[in-house]
Formats: structure tokens, C-alpha cells, sequence
């Protein structure tokens, strides 16, 4: 096992002052959810193990909140950690996983580091990043024993249906019955004001397994809290043994921590949403502003989305150019290639930042073009 190097790893640790590549909603900070309750609760936490699933009041929370019963959810350390764990249950040697590029790097480079074959269908930026249904069957083989899907997508900020989704899941019943369908829906909940959040596809379908966390929408990748969610039994026992052969189990602390997270997520969520729907408008308007140099596809939800330097705009040298300016003026941003792009896009995150300092990095950022191109 040996996973490929990818330069996102750079995001932890390298942190510039004007961090444009942050894919996530602001950090929750603890005095945000601390209360009298709170602390009484934690100053009794017992830092025993904790269980296979995970705490059985966390997945009770997320239960009524998916729609599920608990005995389908797993906690699992991050949404990444939910990947791992059901392409190494469900797939043996010689299997495929088919996934969508561009995508999280992790998410991609998980197959190529447990060992089995990676398809990819790719994605484009002139077709709004749309998955076609036509193209992914045509990419299926007898040996495909497990589909990735991210919806919203990373970095694209772009969203399939359910509707879809389930279309999809229902033509592997019939054509492919021994193929499972992971969604990602990380992103599900990261929306804009009072715009309405996507549905979760969790419980939908037995051949359709759901992960999610409370790292983007929440603002909390630091507690390292996800989880999986499938109606498949056998399955599910599969990872909680994967699980504990791993990691044993979650941490309590965390788990406690997201618990009163959730609790509270009604006004965690109406705080960054009225901030990222600020930091679209700005993205917006900035776009409009430099519509010469550069053009994106509007995110449909989560505080991000890709920016393309325009072909007509910047040849290979000015592209060099942009993302060695950029570092010097102390902007952080995300290289499409990290994601399996062309390095003439990138991952821009308009959530993380104060509006202030997203306002700087955009007027630096036009500096830096209009130098480049002029």
C-alpha cells in the first residue's frame, strides 16, 4: 500500500495569510456552542474506547436528522475515512472503482493506494462539470464493484439531483446487481442565505451508500468527525471490523464534541450561510469585473468553486506567472491539478475568509492578472 503524493497536502501544513484555498465554511470556534451544560458535560467525559459504530446519541441525532435508522450509520474519522473503509470492504483484487475527475484528491488517490484499479470519467469545465449518465454506464465493467459520486462536487461547487442519483442506482440493480454507488454529500448542506438544502440520498436504496461530516458545512474539520451510512448489514459489520483493525474507534472527545455540534447546528448553519451567500456575491462581482481574464462555473452549493484563466488571455509562462505572484503577495489558492485539472483552473474558496480578507485577496488577485495580461 503507497499513496501518491498530491500537493494539497500543503493546505495542512503551509497556512498564507490570505487563504483562498480553504474549501471549507469558517472554523467553528469552541465558545460558539460552550455553555454551562457544555462544560458540566465534559468535565464527567470518561476517555474510555469508544464503540465500533460510533456514540449511539450521536447516531441518534444524525438518524432523525437523515431520516435513518442508527443501526445504518458508522462514525467514521472525516468523510475521507468513510471512503476508505467501503472501497476496502467492498472491493478484493482485481476489482475497479469508477469515480469523476476532477474530484478531492483523496477520494482518487484512495483507489490507487489500496490497490485497485481506478476508472475515471472525466468531467469538463466548458460542460459545467455535468455527469453524463450515458458515459458513466458506458465506463462500468463486470469487474466495477463500487461508483463514486460527490455531490456537491469538490472543487466544482456543482450538484447532481437525487432524482438522478436514484435513476442511476436503479439501472445498476438491474444491470450491474453486484456494484454499489457511494455518494459523497460532504457538501450537502453548505448552501447559500436561506436557499434550500439539497436532499440526502442516505437510506434511498440498499445498493447506495452515503457518507458525510461535520468538517465544510459545520466549519469543524479539526474534530474529525463523519460518517457512513448504508442498509446493508453485512456490510456495515464489514467496516466496524475494518473499523477497530485501524482505528479501534473514534475518539469520545471529538464525538462529544460533535454531538453538542449538532445540537446547535441551526444557528451554526444560519451564521455561515448568511457569510457564504456574502462571499458569493463578492466572487460574483469580481468575476464580472475581470469577465476578459478569467471565467468560472457558478457553485451551486458549498464555498467553493473553479476559476479558469482564460486561453485567450494567458499563455503557459503568464500561468507560471499567476501562481508565483500569487504566493508572493501571500495568497493561498488551490491548483487545479491537484484535483486532476488543468493548472489553467483553480479552487477558489470564498467561505473561509472574513469578508474583509476576501476583499483584499480579490483586489490583489486583479492586480496580479491585470500585471500578467497587460
Amino acid at each position: 500500500m503507497k499513496f501518491p503524493h498530491n500537493d494539497i497536502i500543503s493546505l495542512l501544513d503551509e497556512r498564507l495569510e490570505l487563504n483562498l484555498a480553504e474549501s471549507t465554511n469558517q472554523d467553528l470556534v469552541l465558545r460558539e456552542i460552550w455553555d454551562a451544560s457544555f462544560a458540566e458535560s465534559l468535565i464527567d467525559l470518561k476517555l474510555e474506547y469508544g464503540t465500533s459504530a460510533g456514540n449511539e446519541q450521536l447516531r441518534s441525532l444524525l438518524a432523525t436528522k437523515l431520516d435513518v435508522h442508527k443501526n445504518d450509520l458508522v462514525i467514521t474519522n472525516g468523510a475521507v475515512f468513510g471512503i476508505f473503509l467501503s472501497i476496502l470492504c467492498l472491493c478484493k483484487e482485481g476489482d475497479e472503482v469508477l469515480t469523476v475527475q476532477p474530484n478531492f484528491p483523496p477520494t482518487m488517490d484512495l483507489i490507487d493506494g489500496l490497490g485497485f484499479k481506478k476508472k475515471i470519467l472525466k468531467l469538463s469545465f466548458e460542460e459545467n462539470y455535468q455527469l453524463n449518465e450515458e458515459l458513466l454506464f458506458d465506463s462500468i465493467s463486470a469487474n466495477t464493484k463500487l461508483i463514486i459520486l460527490v455531490t456537491p462536487l469538490n472543487p466544482t461547487g456543482t450538484v447532481l439531483e437525487k432524482d438522478q442519483i436514484e435513476d442511476i442506482a436503479n439501472r445498476l440493480e438491474e444491470e450491474y446487481p453486484n456494484c454499489t454507488l457511494l455518494v459523497d454529500e460532504t457538501y450537502r448542506e453548505a448552501t447559500y442565505g436561506n436557499h434550500s438544502v439539497y436532499p440526502t440520498c442516505s437510506g434511498l436504496k440498499s445498493n447506495i451508500v452515503t457518507i458525510s461530516s461535520l468538517s465544510k458545512c459545520h466549519g469543524t474539520p479539526g474534530l474529525r468527525i463523519g460518517w457512513l451510512c448504508s442498509t446493508n448489514s453485512s456490510f456495515l459489520q464489514d467496516v466496524k471490523t475494518a473499523k477497530m483493525n485501524t482505528v479501534i474507534s473514534n475518539s469520545v472527545l471529538d464525538e462529544f464534541v460533535a454531538l453538542q455540534v449538532l445540537k446547535r447546528e441551526s444557528d451554526i448553519f444560519r451564521t455561515r450561510r448568511i457569510h457564504a451567500a456574502e462571499g458569493l456575491r463578492r466572487m460574483e462581482e469580481w468575476i464580472k469585473r475581470n469577465e476578459n481574464w478569467i471565467e468560472w462555473i457558478k457553485p451551486q452549493a458549498g464555498a467553493l468553486c473553479c476559476v479558469k484563466l482564460r486561453e485567450s488571455a494567458f499563455d503557459e509562462d503568464q500561468i507560471s506567472a499567476f501562481y508565483s505572484k500569487t504566493r508572493q503577495a501571500g495568497i493561498q489558492i488551490a491548483n487545479g491539478t491537484w484535483f486532476g485539472e488543468s493548472h489553467r483552473i483553480f479552487r477558489l474558496g470564498f467561505g473561509y475568509l472574513s469578508i474583509d480578507k476576501l476583499d483584499k485577496s480579490l483586489i490583489k488577485l486583479t492586480e496580479i492578472v491585470s500585471e500578467i495580461v497587460s
